[in-house]
């Protein structure tokens, strides 16, 4: 509620007034800018071409994309086996927290997991995981969610 001086007194506003100026204004240009779903492509999907607003359309060679691709696939695998290999030859052995970090699966997901089998906990009141197992469990959740 506003506060309105009349005449060396306070007077309250109604509720109803406050909100006019509000509604008084121009939209904003992002109310009136179409959102991007509804917006046309510039080009189709899946196709090779790039369109910019007001150049020419660009072809990119079927090669060269084969060439991006492998370059692309050999950093890949290069990444995927420094993380699959054990840090510093040490223990394939993962605490809690190593095993939450290692499988990128939130901490109430996996808590979640390991008490129902699915990652297999071992050791007493400080669970440890082993890494082969978690691979093998991470690869039949991915099966189950594929069919």
């Amino acid at each position: 509620m506003s506060l309105q001086r009349t005449e060396g007194l306070l007077k309250t506003a109604p509720a109803c007034h406050i909100g006019q100026a509000k509604k008084a204004r121009r939209p904003c240009n992002q109310a009136t800018r179409p959102r991007p779903a509804d917006r046309p492509l510039r080009s189709p999907p899946g196709s090779g071409l790039i369109e910019h607003d007001d150049a020419r359309p660009i072809e990119i060679p079927g090669a060269f994309l084969d060439a991006l691709a492998c370059s692309l696939a050999v950093r890949l695998v290069e990444q995927l086996a420094e993380q699959l290999a054990t840090p510093d030859g040490g223990s394939p052995w993962m605490t809690f927290e190593e095993a939450v970090e290692y499988t990128r699966v939130p901490a109430g997901t996996f808590r979640k997991l390991s008490a129902d089998g699915t990652f297999t906990a071992h050791g007493g009141k400080r669970k440890i995981y082993h890494r082969q197992e978690l691979d093998a469990a991470l690869l039949g959740l991915t099966e189950r969610t594929r069919r």
